[in-house]
């Protein structure tokens, strides 16, 4: 009984956890420690492998890895190329090569953007369209038949185009001159492009011949007389305002002259503020031909002189679309035919000098209504007798060199 009661009592006591074999582990637990023990050391080796292999040269297979992208993804060196596909060493002191698809950088040639070599000349062609399409609505066929122009003239209708690029014409000339020979290269949408268009054409319409065509227009059309590009500065460079030039008469003259400076000058002799035509004196120039009906296309003339030189044919329909019109000077010409009955609506209109012409007919209404209204203060004519009939004209001319001023037409006069 003792004996029974003391085990009872031995497995019943408490261990003292902090005596040297308090708590323990009993000697089953020791397949668990040897478990941990080898994970432990299975992890070390693990780790040791991999530095060790990230320490060591690429093989052939990680190289072929290295070209694909590894398994994260991304572009690897087979579409990122490498930086030295030439064969040269990395960092790494591995030699790549490139696929077969890549061109080395040292292989391509990279060239700037050139312009190809016809675009000048398209540009040539889209420059010449459009003064074409802005020019050809203007051309008008002179009134007097002319040799040159006989083929249009004749013909039932006519193509303004042909016009401008025929170069026996007027119109042909003044054409090629602002395409080719122009220095200032306007283009078909210059609020300027037709002004200077027409003053060239007025030039070339009245026998100048520009000298320093390389074509050689040098021999005047109408046989005698005639202008040259240098005589008013004509043709240049400069914008057309500024194409005017001392008189060659007043040059000599002028130190006894009591007019202005501005009286002195032929050529563009005042522009406005737009730069736009107010006055034109082209007189004592020895000049022939024709003037043009693309006059009304100087809309802001105030001022046309073309005084004693050998202009000839009709006088154009068109001067009485010139609603600014104060001054015209047609006197001492050769133009014939009928006076046009086209002044009504110039109601700035204050002197007309019409004498020393080869006119025939009556004064048109239209003058001797301006006349009448006080508008008109000068008239001027060959009314001294045949061929014209003037019953409103301030003063009548001979056709030859005598003026007499009209009694009835003076101030007060019955």
């Amino acid at each position: 009984m003792t004996m029974q009661s003391l085990d009872i009592e031995q497995t019943t006591r408490s261990r003292n956890p902090y005596s040297p074999g308090g708590n323990r582990p009993r000697r089953g637990d020791d397949s668990s420690t040897s478990a941990r023990m080898y994970f432990v050391v299975c992890l070390a080796l693990f780790t040791l492998i991999g530095v060790a292999k990230m320490a060591m040269p690429a093989s052939d297979v990680d190289d072929e890895w290295a070209k694909k992208g590894d398994a994260s993804g991304g572009w690897g060196s087979e579409h990122n190329h490498p930086i030295d596909p030439s064969g040269g060493s990395g960092s790494s002191g591995v030699q790549y090569s490139p696929p077969k698809h890549y061109s080395p950088p040292s292989q391509q040639t990279y060239y700037p953007l050139k312009i190809p070599s016809n675009s000048n000349k398209i540009d040539a062609e889209l420059r010449n369209d459009d003064l074409v399409t802005a020019l050809a609505p203007l051309i008008a066929l002179p009134a007097q038949p002319r040799s040159e122009y006989k083929m249009y003239q004749d013909a039932e209708k006519f193509v303004p185009e042909d016009i401008l690029y025929d170069t026996n014409t007027a119109h042909g000339k003044a054409f090629d001159f602002i395409l080719n020979r122009d220095k200032r290269k306007l283009n078909g949408d210059d609020r300027h492009l037709i002004q200077r268009f027409v003053l060239t054409l007025i030039f070339y319409a009245m026998g100048g011949t520009d000298e320093t065509d390389p074509k050689s227009y040098h021999t005047s059309t109408y046989g005698r007389g005639g202008w040259d590009s240098d005589t008013v500065h004509f043709l240049t460079g400069l914008h057309e305002c500024h194409w005017v030039k001392k008189s060659l008469e007043d040059h000599f003259w002028g130190i006894l002259s009591i007019e202005s400076e501005i009286d002195q000058r032929v050529g563009v002799t005042k522009c406005n503020e737009d730069m736009e035509v107010t006055e034109l004196r082209l007189a004592d120039l020895n000049l022939v031909g024709f003037l043009p009906e693309e006059i009304k296309w100087l809309s802001t003339l105030e001022s046309l002189d073309m005084q004693n030189n050998h202009l000839a044919g009709p006088i154009p329909k068109s001067l009485g679309d010139l609603d600014d019109l104060r001054y015209l000077s047609l006197d001492g010409n050769n133009f014939s035919g009928s006076i046009p009955d086209v002044f009504t609506g110039l109601m700035n209109l204050e002197r007309v000098y019409l004498n020393f012409n080869e006119f025939n007919g009556a004064m048109p209404t239209s003058l001797c209504y301006l006349r009448e209204s006080g508008i008109l203060e000068d008239l001027w004519s060959d009314c001294g007798g045949y061929p014209i009939t003037c019953t409103c004209c301030t003063v009548c001319c001979d056709m030859v060199a005598e003026c007499d001023e009209i009694a009835s037409q003076r101030p007060g006069g019955e």
